[in-house]
């Protein structure tokens, strides 16, 4: 994704006290966008990618360096979501949750580094609850900049944001895009019948996990629908090489649920969609 930075002509400094701000970090960079909870707008978008990362103390380096030069970040927010992107996650089903074994749970499925936290979301639209790492270096650099932020993992709006999309269309196949790993969750008409992250190192890996899910699942393309969103567009070859395997594949619009209006014509919407479906 490419570097960019748009500021509604709405967007009022003074007014910051009114708006929503969702941040996004991953592994290649940092993106935020500000609603005006007011008129359920989008007033404000930025994405920075980090070039040429030295390793983890260059990575926290680029984030904090980012966050104290940007002014807007230095104002008063009406509520603040972080969301923090990885592949590390694991999905327990809210019947067998118990917040005293999160440990547990995470470390089942993931190592635990010695620098990490576990935290946890409640999914809205399904019994689960998403139980994700942050190192703590990355959770003390945001709470001192932001101390009433809520912590997310890019998977719990994701998932619910798929499964709302269902309800309407059916089945669904969710496809969220990272330089080098994407989620994917596979609804029909408001259940989640799969979530997975998976990595890959070109557009035929890329492709191939997909397809073989849809064959695993014995997923009909002409009676599902996919949706794209993330770090992909119609140029990209990832896209041009999913669509010589299926059809129906779009790109993802923002939620008719969550009000938000989108006006960003210089930015595709489906590149902010999990931020953008929180406000």
């Amino acid at each position: 994704m490419k570097d960019f930075a748009f500021f509604n002509d709405t967007f009022s400094i003074s007014k910051t006290s009114t708006y929503h701000l969702s941040i996004l970090l991953k592994p290649s960079g940092i993106a935020y966008t500000v609603v005006d909870t007011l008129r359920q707008k989008c007033v404000a978008i930025k994405n920075n990618t980090f070039q040429d990362l030295k390793g983890t103390s260059d990575y926290l380096s680029r984030i904090s360096d980012f966050l104290d030069k940007d002014s807007f970040l230095a104002k008063n927010y009406k509520s603040i979501d972080f969301v923090y992107s990885s592949r590390k996650s694991t999905l327990v089903p809210l019947e067998l949750f118990d917040k005293k074994l999160l440990k547990s749970y995470f470390t089942f499925v993931h190592p635990l580094d010695e620098y990490e936290e576990i935290h946890f979301n409640r999914l809205t639209k399904t019994e689960a609850v998403n139980i994700f790492s942050i190192p703590s270096d990355i959770t003390t650099l945001m709470v001192n900049h932001f101390p009433e932020l809520k912590f997310h993992h890019q998977a719990t709006s994701f998932i619910d944001n798929s499964i709302i999309k269902s309800e309407s269309n059916g089945h669904v196949v969710g496809i969220m895009v990272y330089k080098m790993y994407f989620d994917i969750s596979v609804c029909n008409n408001g259940k989640l019948f799969l979530y997975n992250n998976l990595d890959y190192q070109n557009e035929t890996d890329f492709v191939y996990h997909i397809v073989n899910i849809y064959q695993q699942l014995k997923i009909a393309d002409t009676k599902a629908n996919m949706y794209l969103s993330g770090d992909i567009d119609k140029s990209d070859e990832k896209f041009k090489l999913l669509n010589k395997y299926l059809r129906n594949v779009w790109f993802a619009k923002t939620l008719d649920s969550s009000n938000v209006k989108y006006q960003f014509k210089e930015v595709p919407e489906h590149y902010l969609t999990n931020l953008l479906n929180f406000g």
